[in-house]
């Protein structure tokens, strides 16, 4: 009896220990991922030029140049944009210009409201489709309907796989977007409204 109460007493003890050493392993383990984190932190404050090349490929740059009006509506004025590196950079390019300028002697000549709805290019033509806001929400004459396709097409244009751009919208060809530049077929780009 004496030697079955001993033999349970060092059971006892060593599942104690067992249990307590177990304990502290989960210590160790809570304790990892702050470590982790910390120098995940650390890796994200190095300097491009000191990371491992392999993983700054994921970051690399672009740089984006969008069309916005002069503030006495007479020309265009391209603005750089540096953006990371994508396989649309099209439609990146739509999207900035449909955010407008943070440039106080700029002005955005796209209407209120008006969406990217898509945007594909085929044989060197991009196929630019916005929402209907864009015909709708355009309050201007022929100098503004003027600068606003100066913009989308000179914007899209910069991209050496795209020399003409056709303006859809909610998927149609439009002759017109307020009734003063025909806008059915591909248009070029226009060099003489852009600012020297």
């Amino acid at each position: 009896m004496f030697r079955s109460k001993t033999l349970l007493a060092i059971v006892f003890m060593f599942l104690m220990t067992f249990i307590g050493g177990c304990a502290n392993d989960n210590d160790a383990a809570q304790l990892t991922p702050k470590e982790e984190n910390k120098s995940t932190e650390q890796q994200v404050a190095i300097p491009d030029n000191q990371k491992d090349p392999a993983s700054s490929n994921s970051q690399e740059k672009m740089i984006i140049t969008v069309y916005n009006a002069t503030k006495d509506a007479m020309y265009l004025v391209g603005e750089s944009h540096v953006v990371v590196k994508n396989d649309h950079p099209a439609q990146t390019a739509m999207e900035l210009l449909l955010a407008g300028t943070k440039n106080v002697d700029l002005l955005s000549v796209v209407p209120s409201g008006t969406a990217l709805r898509q945007i594909w290019i085929k044989d060197k033509i991009a196929y630019v489709d916005f929402n209907d806001k864009l015909v709708k929400n355009n309050k201007g004459g022929s100098a503004s309907e003027i600068l606003l396709v100066g913009s989308i097409v000179n914007t899209l244009t910069e991209f050496h796989d795209i020399q003409k751009v056709q303006i859809l919208v909610e998927g149609k060809k439009i002759d017109t977007i307020s009734g003063h530049l025909e806008t059915g077929e591909p248009l070029s780009r226009s060099e003489k409204i852009i600012k020297k």
